[in-house]
């Protein structure tokens, strides 16, 4: 077996998510590099390895070179800032975030990993109309690396939210793969994916066990129960010896708390009566309505709030959840420890930051249980840890091996674009090498 662990560098390394995933399945990381100070601290109270805090657009590939000794490591992980990309976001493909992309294959290219793991929002995928992707591909394939693309739903991998993001896995062994295989169906009503597979953990399952929110954020609460309440919560509450938990408050006001009573699970803002409305809301429910665009292409009004199904997943995480996303039986927000829950981040993870920029983490955060199942398939995939190269499928140069934009039978305009400049590289995937 392969005897040293720790050659593996995750790049924009945030609070940990993707790192700590790693070492939980045997994989700790050498280091971490991130630009956020507290969430290099996070990083570094959790998963126990160094976390530099440098800004990546500025840092020479050489840097970490110098930290390896030369050596090439097993693996690159990371996912770079995706606000540019993001649906969420304005999607300017010249956004100069999105430079930080190509900072991450310079990275690749000069310290040449034998796999690297690159995590984004489904944004990508249209970005630049397809542009964004296909150049980045065309990089990978240029600087020697097999590569496939997928848009996954984290779900299928027993995180208890339907996340979508785009990931891109690349070898330099000539080998073709597959990604894991799904273990889980899901259903967060937005989002649906049924098989003869088990369901992830529901929304209820994730957070329950974790007993009444306090009022501080300096209070720390206490277990429901002293024995864990199903297997989720078990996980959860693994290594958090003090049997305490941090983060689970709430300061809802009483007239916040009325407008939340009159919710049911599934509805948002625009189902409240008027009066109920926060003025924020009012305003952007309102806007671009005389500007003569049709409805249907203004993309409605944003949801405000929502109060959460208990029973089906979570809706994705984000570092808005704690304030716009309901509990299923309570007239209150998520707490953040019931956001990093749904995020998969154990009980005694011990966040650096005030309550905003802890939320922030969390939201960009790549969940631990995910990343421990990709953890676990390179290791399973790749000779140096035991198992046998020679029953993948060699492939003579560099090159796309395949991909998947969409679950859905039909594709958006846009995906159309990326789905024409994708299929280039298999027609004709030496060209490009």
């Amino acid at each position: 077996m392969h005897s040293s662990s720790d050659d593996v560098l995750t790049l924009f390394s945030g609070a940990g998510g993707f790192s700590y995933g790693f070492a939980s399945a045997g994989i700790k990381p050498l280091c971490g590099a991130e630009i956020d100070e507290n969430a290099c601290k996070s990083y570094e109270n959790n998963v126990g390895s160094p976390c530099h805090n440098v800004d990546l657009a500025k840092t020479p590939p050489a840097f970490f070179k110098e930290l390896l000794g030369g050596k090439e490591p097993f693996a690159i992980i990371g996912g770079p800032p995706c606000q540019g990309f993001s649906t969420a976001g304005s999607r300017v493909s010249t956004d100069p975030r999105n430079s930080l992309i190509f900072n991450y294959l310079n990275i690749v290219a000069e310290i040449k990993p034998r796999w690297f793991i690159f995590e984004n929002v489904e944004g990508l995928l249209t970005s630049g109309h397809g542009e964004a992707v296909s150049s980045l591909v065309r990089e990978f394939l240029k600087i020697g690396y097999c590569v496939r693309i997928e848009k996954v739903n984290l779900a299928v991998y027993g995180v208890p939210q339907t996340r979508k993001r785009v990931l891109i896995i690349g070898n330099r062994l000539g080998a073709d793969f597959n990604f894991p295989e799904e273990r889980f169906s899901y259903e967060s009503g937005k989002s649906k994916k049924r098989s003869s597979k088990p369901f992830a953990p529901s929304l209820l399952e994730a957070i329950s066990g974790l007993g009444k929110s306090t009022n501080k954020r300096t209070d720390k609460s206490q277990y429901t129960t002293a024995a864990p309440i199903n297997l989720y919560d078990e996980l959860m509450r693994t290594s958090n010896v003090s049997g305490l938990i941090t983060e689970h408050f709430d300061n809802t006001k009483p007239e916040d708390a009325i407008r939340f009573s009159l919710l049911k699970c599934g509805q948002t803002m625009k189902d409240l009566p008027e009066e109920y409305w926060h003025e924020s809301f009012r305003r952007r429910a309102f806007r671009r309505v005389k500007d003569g665009i049709p409805t249907e292409k203004r993309g409605g009004a944003p949801s405000g709030i929502k109060r959460l199904h208990g029973d089906l997943q979570s809706l994705t995480i984000t570092g808005a959840a704690y304030r716009e996303f309901i509990h299923p039986l309570l007239d209150r927000p998520l707490t953040i420890r019931e956001c990093a829950r749904i995020q998969s981040f154990p009980d005694s993870y011990d966040f650096c930051g005030n309550a905003a920029s802890v939320m922030q983490q969390i939201g960009n955060a790549v969940p631990p249980i995910a990343a421990a199942v990709f953890a676990a398939h390179l290791q399973q995939l790749d000779g140096t840890y035991g198992s046998d190269l020679s029953s993948l499928r060699q492939v003579p140069s560099p090159r796309l091996l395949g991909y998947q934009l969409t679950e859905a039978t039909g594709m958006s305009e846009a995906l159309k674009k990326t789905d024409f400049l994708l299929k280039a590289f298999l027609q004709r995937e030496l060209e490009y090498v």
